[in-house]
């Protein structure tokens, strides 16, 4: 019984340090200006996910204080499902640590059941520029999101982007684009 209650203890740290090592190479921004950032965004690229699988362009993200807790971000995500029509999710994310840090999680379960400690998912800041472009990814490299306030950017705010996605250690070469331009098909060379 002490071999498995000290294998279970070995395996508890070194898969607190493995989950650790992990979270360390993603930081959110420590400057973030939420009242900058509310607002709507087109999604310009994404790593694949479950929930986006059918969404097509053009896919937005609106960002509004809730009016019944200024604590708390109202999310409206919509996108067009081809031959189903628009597809809306209404969610809500809190600040993990201050307003100043963009570090977020983020629910998109029915209202009466956010109470709950289970659905939540993180929503870092990683990089913005409030008035043209955006990263936001997971400290566990399951998700990255690269948002602007328009469906059109400029190829050098991309790659600036895909490079601060890879230098955290994103997988960028998996990234889908939504929008069909050469100004989207190509990611910077290795750096």
């Amino acid at each position: 019984m002490r071999v498995l209650k000290l294998f279970f203890m070995v395996a508890i740290v070194f898969g607190s340090m493995s989950l650790v090592h992990a979270e360390s190479t993603v930081t959110p921004i420590g400057d973030f200006k939420i009242d900058k950032y509310l607002g709507t965004w087109y999604e310009i690229a994404q790593l694949p996910n479950r929930f986006e699988k059918k969404c097509i362009a053009p896919i937005t993200a609106t960002y509004s204080i809730d009016p019944n807790n200024i604590d708390k971000v109202m999310v409206v995500n919509k996108c067009s499902r081809d031959g189903d029509g628009p597809s809306i999710a209404d969610g809500i994310a809190s600040f993990v640590e201050s307003a100043n840090v963009g570090k977020l999680e983020v629910t998109f379960l029915p209202k009466y059941l956010r109470w709950l400690p289970v659905g939540y998912g993180d929503y870092w800041v990683l990089y913005v520029d409030y008035e043209k472009i955006a990263l936001v990814g997971s400290p566990d490299h399951d998700y990255l999101w690269i948002l602007a306030r328009s469906n059109n950017v400029d190829q050098e705010s991309i790659n600036s982007v895909i490079t601060i996605a890879k230098n955290q250690g994103f997988e960028t070469e998996k990234l889908i684009f939504n929008y069909e331009s050469q100004h989207y098909e190509s990611t910077p060379s290795a750096q």
